[in-house]
Order: structure tokens, then sequence, then C-alpha cells
């Protein structure tokens, strides 16, 4: 009778061990399958991951097992954590081409409303600088004039930037006047001309007058001739022998006309 009683608590103690091996394993490998969700959720198969993690995780909890509880809860939770942040990439991940798409036709519509002013006189206007100084627009005629609508979180706005500063070393002031107009506020603006010495003004401003109230898409670049003629309207990123071109044309002259200005 002894004897089967120890084989049976060794049996009891076996499973034991057992129980606990399994319960242990499934709390670690929770842990370890949370983990990878949240490292692979940008990847999308981080939501894989996190819903074996989360089975897992609940698996172990259903058993009741205080051994390896804290692993197991962190893992539960970094799964349910992977498998939201796969979801939300997902969602951008499909969303983006569709953004990118409307964004386009935007920049296409804004385009063609601008492209509609080319050979017209440019609106007047005034604008303050960051330095204070009121800038006038028809003040500059003579001069040929770029006026680029940026703003500092638009990569392809700051992509261009040097592009502006080059231009301005590169062609006298009586010649070419470049402004920067964007709707940020001046602290915001003046942190970033003094991060990227911009050697052109740029001012703030959101109350401009027809056609540079209609633009919908950044960077947009009006070129404007010596008459004050709008004769160039560049949506979207340029490099720069593109702007250097576009600063150099030779003023415009209504089609079919002969171009007198040297």
């Amino acid at each position: 009778m002894e004897e089967q009683k120890d084989i049976s608590q060794q049996a009891l103690s076996a499973e034991a061990v057992r129980q606990l091996n399994l319960c242990l394993g499934l709390s670690v490998a929770s842990l370890v399958l949370g983990i990878l969700a949240v490292a692979m959720s940008i990847m999308l198969v981080g939501i894989l991951f996190g819903i074996i993690g989360l089975i897992l995780g609940i698996i172990y909890l259903g058993k009741r097992n205080p051994l390896g509880r804290n692993i197991a809860v962190w893992g539960l939770s970094l799964s349910i954590v992977g498998i939201a942040a796969s979801v939300v990439f997902g969602c951008l991940f499909v969303l983006m081409p569709y953004l990118a798409y409307k964004q386009m036709n935007i920049g296409s519509e804004s385009a063609g409303a601008l492209e509609e002013w080319i050979g017209r006189e440019s609106p007047d206007f005034t604008v303050t600088d960051l330095q204070g100084k009121e800038i006038t627009l028809s003040n500059f005629k003579g001069k040929r004039v770029i006026l680029d609508f940026w703003a500092t979180w638009c990569p392809p706005c700051r992509k261009e930037i040097p592009h502006f500063i080059k231009l301005r070393e590169n062609i006298g002031d009586d010649a070419l006047f470049i402004i920067g107009i964007s709707s940020e506020s001046s602290g915001v603006l003046k942190k970033f001309v003094k991060a990227n010495k911009i050697n052109y003004p740029i001012a703030s401003a959101t109350d401009l007058p027809e056609p540079y109230s209609k633009i919908s898409s950044i960077p947009t670049t009006l070129f404007i001739d010596r008459s004050g003629i709008i004769q160039k309207v560049a949506v979207g990123g340029h490099d720069y022998s593109s702007l250097f071109t576009y600063a150099t044309l030779s003023d415009y002259v209504v089609p079919n006309e002969p171009n007198t200005a040297q």
C-alpha cells in the first residue's frame, strides 16, 4: 500500500511539474510574441504574432496558475499593443495612396486655376517680412520676381530652399527678387530661417488677393517678369536647373507677337 501511495505521489508531482512548465512556457511564449508583435507591427506581420500571443496569454490565465502571471500579463498587453499598432499601420498603408492621389488632384486643380493667370498682371499686395520691413510687390517692377508659397513642415518645400538660396547668390539683387510666403507664425518661420541661413525675405501672410488666395498645394512658385506679368507657375518641388531656367526667362510676350525684351 505504501509503495502504491509513493508511486501515486510521484505521479502527482510529475503532473504538477508538467503543469507548471506548461504555464511558464505559455506565459514566456505570450511575452515573446507580444514583443515581436510590437516590433513587427510596422510590417503588418505583427498582427499575426499579436493574435497568437493574445491566445496563449488567455489560455495561461484560464489555468489560474500564479507562476509566471506577471510575464503573461505583459505578454497580453504587448500583444494587444502590437495588434492595435498593426491595424493603425495597415490603415495608413491603405490611406496613403488615396491621400497622395487626392493631393495630386488638388495640385492639378490648383495649377490649372493658376495657369489661367499666365500672361496677366500679377495683383499687387503688401506683406511684412520677418525683419518688420513692408514689401509691396509692385515696387519690384523692372526686376524678375519669384513668389514661393511654402511651409516649414512640407518636405518638397524644404528641399527647394537651398535652390532659392543658390539663386539669390548667383543672380544679382538688381535683377531678381525672391520672397517666400507661408501661413505659419513668425516665430516658427524665424527659427527655420536662422537654422537654414535663408538669404532672401520670408513673410507670414494669409490675407492675399487672387490668385494667391486660391493656392491649395505647396510648394507653388510664381515667376513674374520685369513688367509684372505672371509668366510661369510651378507646382511641386523642382530642381535648381529648372528654377534657374524659369527665373531667367525672357519677359512674357503675347503668343504670335515678337519679343523685343532683352
